[in-house]
């Protein structure tokens, strides 16, 4: 099988450049704290990034692009698989005894927006805390958006390789070109991240916690930083701020797109959104009738708070926890199972299989059913009075039973590590849907308890999960490799 070696490096490069320029902030102020050894574990990597994507860069400038779908796939794992290494430098060389494998899973873990930790952040030195939350920031919305984003000259083969990283079944455009809407997409991503760090400033928050734990919940990565300088169970307006921004993140970006452009009732009109909303309202409802009932609230008012950040943490997968959820009932838990599977939106920065995902599949169930009592109508799925392709339809099937034959396999491999049955369905499923938390002995996100062969294959989950398992399991795909069968 042939590749476009120029293709690959000349993405490879760029992406590359911005890691390394994304590591100077947290240096500087690793500097500024005199955390010295943290300071030139992230000074060594950053220089060698920027040299090595500029000199790459500069010799293939001006190289016509030509990418092929599978290769989009590839360049998209090979992507990720290299910020994910070079972000493990800073963690294992910063002289503070971490491990390797502990490293390689803080920075997929961060990468991928899995928020799941075995490193514990009140030890962390404050410029490698900086440095997850800014990796959190990056990985929410996708390097290769960001590539295409500022590198138009990638141009239509520069769709295929954001559609390849952008989570949802389908990468909508907001404008003719792909380039323009990337950048769109960011400009509203910068927005919100500094409208909630502003809103986070008044909350006795310092502004070191208010930035990175911004980062961290805009990416619907969680909670970064959980030392007593945060303490989400007694501030109410932090834990506000925190739902509130952990939905922004995970509703479709399409409709900031169609509000800026003043299209009001499309923008409210979106089924997918409106699904969403009261996918989570109704689970909150469930949860906190049962927390009322069981005596857990006294007032039904704050149970359903509660109840409606926790629903909205799991649903956006941010995965950050207002209580000990361990406690809650059976039901309750099973609530939030039901919304972490089915997720946030579609192009935004949340995991999980996605809400259009979900509806355009229960709508494939409803017809199947009707084509049993009338075997001869023709009954095509429809959404907003559109209807659904075949192909669609067909490639919503086919990661949906995907999805679930994935979580299948991987609980049996995880049940290697002889963990309770909660805590083994709980950290494949916090693995695969980004959420980073569940039930178990993994409340909270920490995944200590596994061995090194156990936190090597949650991190290869989360990985998967970010790019929506096609970019890892189409590598094990013959025809992936046969040049000859491959003809897109």
């Amino acid at each position: 099988m042939t590749y476009n070696v120029r293709v690959i490096l000349k993405t490879l490069a760029v992406v590359l450049l911005f890691e390394g320029v994304a590591m100077l902030p947290p240096m500087a102020y690793g500097i500024y704290l005199a955390e010295y050894n943290a300071a030139s574990a992230l000074f060594f990597p950053a220089i060698c990034c920027i040299f090595a994507g500029l000199f790459v860069y500069r010799h293939l400038k001006y190289y016509t692009l030509q990418i092929k779908s599978r290769e989009s796939f590839f360049v998209a794992f090979l992507c990720w698989i290299l910020v994910s290494i070079v972000g493990t430098v800073p963690y294992f060389t910063a002289n503070c005894g971490y491990s390797l494998i502990d490293s390689l899973f803080e920075s997929i873990s961060g990468w991928t927006t899995t928020g799941a930790w075995v490193i514990d952040a009140t030890t962390m030195p404050r410029s490698l805390l900086l440095w997850k939350g800014i990796s959190n920031w990056l990985g929410g919305m996708g390097l290769l958006l960001l590539t295409v984003s500022l590198f138009p000259v990638l141009g239509v083969q520069g769709q295929k390789m954001a559609a390849a990283e952008v989570p949802g079944p389908d990468f909508e455009k907001m404008s003719a070109r792909i380039s323009d809407t990337a950048k769109l997409t960011y400009r509203i991503y910068f927005v919100l991240t500094l409208i909630e760090f502003l809103l986070l400033l008044p909350s006795g928050l310092d502004p070191f916690h208010a930035l990175v734990n911004t980062m961290s919940t805009i990416s619907t990565a969680g909670l970064l930083s959980a030392d007593s300088a945060l303490n989400l169970t007694n501030e109410t307006y932090v834990k506000v701020i925190f739902t509130f921004f952990s939905l922004a993140g995970s509703v479709n970006f399409m409709m900031y797109f169609l509000l800026y452009c003043k299209k009001w009732k499309m923008a409210f009109n979106m089924l997918e959104i409106k699904t969403y909303l009261a996918l989570l309202a109704g689970g909150a409802l469930v949860i906190s009738v049962v927390l009322y009932v069981n005596g857990q609230y006294e007032s039904f008012l704050g149970a359903f708070g509660d109840a409606f950040a926790q629903a909205t943490a799991f649903g956006a997968t941010s995965g950050y926890e207002i209580d000990n959820i361990n406690l809650w009932p059976t039901t309750c838990k099973m609530v939030l199972l039901i919304l972490v599977l089915i997720g946030g939106c579609g192009n935004s920065t949340s995991g999980s299989i996605k809400v259009m995902r979900f509806i355009i599949y229960f709508k494939i169930i409803l017809r199947g059913v009707y084509k049993r009592i009338h075997p001869r109508a023709v009954k095509p799925i429809m959404i907003q009075g559109k209807p659904v392709s075949a192909a669609t339809a067909a490639s919503v099937t086919v990661f949906v039973l995907m999805y679930f034959a994935v979580f299948i396999f991987s609980s049996l491999v995880l049940a290697l590590e002889n963990q309770d049955m909660e805590t083994t369905f709980s950290t494949v499923l916090a693995c695969i849907t980004n959420n980073g938390t569940a039930f178990g002995a993994i409340s909270g996100g920490n995944f200590s308890i596994f061995s090194g062969f156990g936190k090597m294959y949650a991190a290869a989950l989360m990985l998967a999960g970010r790019l929506e398992l096609y970019a890892i399991i189409i590598l094990f795909s013959r025809s992936f490799w046969n040049s000859d069968r491959a003809r897109s």
